[in-house]
């Protein structure tokens, strides 16, 4: 009897026929490797640098993560600028307000008080701006509402007959101290401004969001209501409003205090140019790192791609390679199955 083994032609054909199996294996992997320019499911998994694969993935996704949140920073550093930038304008109508009614006479006729009170609202809705559901001008208690009320509404600060120049708070609207009860005296809560209902200390954090950049890196931004830019406003603006006390009983007076609160609103502008300067440097700082973690991120999906991606030309040689072993293997088969018995066993 003749065993089937060794190089007889039988055991030759069985190795030939595991051949093609074998290449038309490597060939379909190598087509969907052309098809889709990716290695073929279950290459990379066997692969040494499919470790390498995982760490670089897990980096894109952290990277990603960290362009979200500065993404959001980026958004509320804009809305500040734009939102500061409206409140700029407004201080100059008002300043122009305060112009065109020095004139008591003209001014009996014009409703200076109910202009300036128009654009006092105007400046308290500006700074109630949210995003989402944060107050964006709250200081890092920012979902609390900065302001008390309609700026309209707050109570005469400077009496009729007011003195020129004199200061009704320390500084204006300030509490003396950044803790303890708010409002300390002498003011009260409702003639405050701002919130008392909430952590007072927290709305003087003019600068204290803090961002994570990266593992490494924070950023902080933010703007508050409490900042000097808007107390110095509102405050010239009061004394322009509680001045209109004086139109008809005391014109002189009147006059001296419109001169007044048009200084302390020139003060204003330079502050709020000062508070819009700080914010454009951070949006300067966000769109630099912005810049880095895109540059990251082309670095890592190149990476990623040299492990992931096929050469083109590379597989096609492949193709061209096992399809001319295909052939020869064929060959071999067919030339196998035209032999008699006793030589196909031989």
């Amino acid at each position: 009897m003749v065993a089937v083994s060794g190089n007889t032609q039988y055991a030759n054909q069985l190795d030939v026929t595991r051949n093609i199996r074998l290449l038309n294996l490597q060939l379909a992997r190598q087509n969907q490797q052309l098809g889709s320019g990716r290695y073929a499911d279950g290459l990379i998994g066997v692969s040494q640098r499919a470790l390498e694969l995982g760490q670089l993935k897990s980096e894109l996704g952290t990277v990603n993560n960290y362009m979200s949140a500065v993404q959001t920073a980026q958004n509320r550093v804009n809305i500040y600028a734009i939102t500061i930038e409206e409140i700029i304008d407004i201080a100059t109508e008002a300043q122009d307000t305060m112009l065109k009614n020095r004139d008591a006479f003209f001014a009996t006729t014009s409703a200076p008080r109910t202009q300036i009170n128009t654009l006092l609202d105007r400046v308290g809705s500006l700074l109630q701006t949210k995003d989402g559901d944060r107050f964006l001008f709250g200081g890092t208690d920012y979902t609390v509402n900065p302001l008390n009320g309609q700026l309209s509404a707050l109570p005469t600060t400077y009496a009729a007959n007011a003195v020129p120049g004199a200061v009704g708070y320390p500084v204006p609207f300030a509490p003396a101290a950044t803790s303890g009860t708010y409002p300390p005296a002498p003011h009260t809560a409702a003639s405050f401004y701002l919130t008392t209902t909430g952590t007072l200390a927290n709305t003087y954090n003019f600068n204290g969001i803090t961002l994570y950049t990266d593992d490494n890196e924070q950023v902080t931004y933010g703007v508050s209501a409490a900042e000097n830019g808007f107390q110095t406003l509102i405050d010239s603006m009061i004394r322009f409003r509680d001045a209109t006390a004086d139109i008809a009983t005391n014109p002189a007076n009147y006059q001296a205090r419109v001169d007044n609160a048009r200084t302390q609103l020139s003060t204003a502008l330079t502050e709020l140019k000062t508070i819009a300067s700080r914010n454009g440097y951070k949006q300067q700082q966000l769109e630099e790192v912005m810049d880095r973690h895109n540059r990251s991120l082309d670095v890592l999906r190149t990476r990623i791609g040299r492990i992931e991606n096929v050469d083109i030309a590379e597989v096609s040689v492949n193709i061209k390679n096992l399809q001319t072993s295909l052939e020869a293997s064929y060959v071999i088969t067919r030339d196998s199955l035209s032999l008699s018995l006793v030589n196909f066993l031989r």
